[in-house]
């Protein structure tokens, strides 16, 4: 905001995809009225009402536009107008190209990535993607996303055996996330006698979920938590050993920076955002070949020395996750931004 501080303008007033409390903090947060048209599952389509009145009314030096939605658009389109640089954020990278396949989608990224003045990636699969798209390298930063919470203190004192949970699922219970293909991967584990407790963290549907663990003979071996707010999660995280995200779609993946950061070990698909910055290839295993899992399992849980380095390697590819490198390389962004309009004021 012109004259120093931070303004948040929303289309929505809560994440439509994660339990998380209303940000609060020192800056202005204020949220748009408009429609919002259900997509399916958890994707909300949003047409805000006023977003050039909203901007007018507090000018900003730069604008930070999270996604390629109608707001952003709109907002762009003043930013232009009024010689005002644009950073575009994204943490995706290759499939919802697919899922939003349509001229209308694929013209409004073009457009507003034609446009932009800076860009912030959240991977390197996702500045990949950016360049692919016609973005320079030059003007791509990698802001790396941090934990949903607080480092926990007793994180790293929590050895094996005191970790209850063999194998942990956390994220929305869906087919698209790839839920059945962890209930049957955790069903051949215990079967086997190596696994004997789960945890499903981030339940949809408690009762749906409960019945798919009953039908392949899990509901003695787990505990279901619904979607719980983020400070909730590490009593559930810590106390796990392997977490696994056969994922379908394209996210970042912050579960699995959460698991990590929490000492679990992450095994995730081969269409996660997050994964070559993080795991090693051994640990990064395609959907479609459930027994692919179930070996990198019984491998981690019978050899305690290298679900001990392993967690170690990862926690190490993690180590600039954290809020303080995120918030330096979005500033960094919007002054090299701000840098390249000529006719704006210079930030030394």
């Amino acid at each position: 905001m012109a004259g120093g501080g931070l303004r948040v303008l929303c289309t929505q007033r809560r994440e439509p995809q994660r339990n998380w409390a209303t940000p609060a903090g020192s800056y202005e947060r204020a949220t748009l009225s408009g429609l919002q048209i259900p997509l399916g599952e958890n994707r909300t389509l949003a047409i805000p009402f006023g977003v050039a009145r909203a901007l007018s009314a507090k000018p900003a030096d730069v604008l930070i536009l999270g996604g390629f939605g109608i707001a952003q658009w709109q907002a762009q389109n003043w930013a232009l107008a009024h010689d005002i640089p644009t950073v575009l954020q994204f943490d995706g990278w290759m499939g919802s190209d697919a899922a939003y396949a349509n001229p209308a989608r694929q013209r409004l990224r073009r457009t507003l990535i034609a446009r932009a003045d800076g860009f912030l990636a959240a991977s390197t699969r996702g500045a990949s993607w950016f360049e692919s798209h016609g973005a320079l390298p030059q003007h791509i930063r990698v802001a790396l996303i941090p934990p949903s919470f607080p480092i926990p203190a007793a994180t790293a004192n929590r050895t094996r055996s005191e970790r209850c949970y063999d194998l942990l699922w956390c994220g929305r219970t869906t087919k698209s996330k790839g839920f059945d293909i962890f209930v049957l991967i955790a069903a051949k584990l215990i079967k086997a006698g190596m696994a004997q407790r789960i945890a499903i963290a981030g339940s949809t549907d408690i009762q749906k979920a409960t019945e798919v663990l009953k039908s392949v003979g899990l509901e003695n071996h787990a505990d279901v938590f619904d979607q719980l707010p983020p400070d909730d999660l590490p009593p559930i995280l810590t106390n796990s050993k392997i977490a696994l995200f056969p994922s379908r779609n394209d996210a970042y993946g912050v579960g699995v920076i959460d698991v990590i950061t929490c000492g679990a070990v992450a095994l995730t698909s081969t269409v996660t955002g997050c994964a070559p910055d993080v795991l090693q290839p051994t640990e990064i295993l395609p959907v479609d070949d459930p027994q692919r899992w179930v070996s990198a399992c019984e491998r981690l849980l019978a050899k305690p020395e290298l679900l001990e380095t392993t967690r170690q390697q990862q926690a190490k590819a993690i180590a600039n996750n954290n809020p303080a490198h995120h918030a330096k390389t979005i500033w960094n962004a919007v002054h090299d931004a701000i840098n390249r309009k000529t006719e704006v004021r210079q930030w030394g």
